[in-house]
């Protein structure tokens, strides 16, 4: 995983070289990401619980999804892959909107140019056990008072604006 080789970009998403998933994090570069949220037909939106064994921020919770765009992958082919990776499902993403992250805390640095799309089913998704310890899909009522009551990644806050813009 650390060998992936990912494009490095600039503020405007310009590919401007190529590194390491290691190199890309440990130096801060700017480099490329897909933000995913699945909802059921009912506007329920899945929450899950990342694995102890996750990179950044094992066991916390999250109302999205997401990955690394690998060197010379779109966006879209990126969330395709990402969820049937994590979700087992082939669906149409929707694009919502477009998201920077940029954070260091601590010893972790993470600079990520993403897109973030919805994916619509009345399908359960296939979690994949080495990325997801379990989730269920919640009203966004459910889901606040979760937020509030457990570990969820920094951009949460972000994202749940996101998911109530795209819902109208």
């Amino acid at each position: 995983m650390q060998d992936e080789i990912f494009d490095v970009v600039d503020d405007n998403d310009n590919v401007v070289g190529t590194a390491t998933r290691k190199e890309v994090h440990a130096r801060g570069l700017i480099h490329r990401s897909v933000l995913f949220f699945l909802l059921d037909r009912k506007g329920r939106v899945f929450v899950s619980q990342r694995t102890a064994t996750k990179e950044f921020f094992p066991e916390y919770w999250s109302i999205v999804f997401g990955g690394h765009l690998h060197s010379g992958e779109t966006y879209e082919q990126a969330v395709a892959r990402e969820s049937e990776e994590e979700l087992g499902l082939k669906l149409k993403p929707i694009f919502v909107a477009d998201y920077r992250l940029r954070w260091l805390e601590g010893r972790l640095t993470d600079n990520e140019n993403s897109k973030v799309y919805a994916l619509v089913t009345d399908e359960e998704p296939t979690l994949d056990a080495g990325e997801l310890k379990q989730g269920s899909f919640m009203t966004l009522e459910e889901a606040k008072k979760k937020i509030k009551a457990e570990r969820f990644l920094p951009e949460t806050r972000d994202m749940l604006k996101i998911i109530e813009r795209f819902l109208g």
